[in-house]
């Protein structure tokens, strides 16, 4: 005989025990279903920073299966014991997955967010560059396009996301957040303000950006002879064919009786 059994709940068959033909017992496990509509991500927390965590905090969840997608959680409940050999404390953190995108055993990786700070000036952590000691970011030039500045930095607290610049930049800097890495090594790491205003204004600056002065009339060649201004020589080869033509024609003029 043929009996229809009807699921105590919706989801997804994982595991069947049983075969076409078997007999079966009523006490007997037929199949398992999971519903993966609601799922709980379980972290590892550390011991010495469980006692941050606390009941209602948000975390943003990343996994490398959906490398695409950053997933906003809720701690649900912190585990009653610690992992004596891993010292850590499970952390359940609830994920509404209404696509399904999230199976049982994916490895993922959690951003708690612990403590939260307003009006804070703060850059995208992409934009950093640098190590510990001496960060920096580009900077895009006010006036020559494609011309981006490095600018030193004092860096304050960081998240996965943000950091805090607590000096060294301007509310109105555009600051490069995608291509910053390989930025820094296109002409040594920057370009400096002189060799900007050269190229774009065709003529030499100071190392400041500032105009330099005129240039003198007469210049030094390398051995170290002054170079005559062009129309100072014209000049004086004129004035010179003029002396000479005055005392020819005094040369050849009678004397007087």
């Amino acid at each position: 005989p043929t009996i229809e059994l009807t699921a105590p709940i919706s989801g997804l068959i994982s595991e069947t025990h049983v075969v076409v033909g078997q007999p079966v017992s009523p006490d007997q496990v037929l199949a398992e279903i999971i519903d993966l509509t609601e799922v709980y991500a379980l972290a590892r927390v550390p011991e010495n920073l469980a006692g941050q965590l606390k009941k209602g905090l948000r975390a943003r969840i990343t996994v490398p299966a959906v490398p695409d997608a950053i997933f906003d959680a809720e701690l649900e409940h912190l585990g009653a014991m610690a992992d004596a050999e891993s010292g850590t404390v499970e952390a359940a953190f609830h994920i509404e997955n209404p696509d399904l995108v999230l199976r049982p055993g994916m490895r993922a990786e959690f951003s708690i967010v612990v403590e939260k700070s307003e009006n804070v000036f703060s850059v995208p952590r992409s934009a950093l560059q640098g190590d510990e000691i001496n960060r920096f970011v580009f900077v895009k030039h006010f006036e020559l396009p494609n011309v981006f500045v490095k600018a030193p930095v004092v860096v304050g607290r960081m998240n996965d996301q943000s950091a805090e610049i607590l000096s060294g930049l301007f509310p109105a800097d555009e600051v490069v957040t995608r291509g910053a890495y390989s930025l820094s090594f296109a002409g040594a790491g920057t370009l400096s303000l002189k060799d900007a205003l050269d190229a774009a204004h065709g003529h030499e600056h100071a190392e400041d950006g500032s105009e330099l002065s005129a240039q003198p009339a007469s210049q030094n060649n390398e051995d170290g002879d002054q170079k005559q201004s062009p129309f100072w020589m014209i000049v004086s080869g004129l004035l010179f064919v003029m002396l000479v033509f005055v005392a020819v024609r005094k040369r050849g003029a009678p004397n007087a009786e």
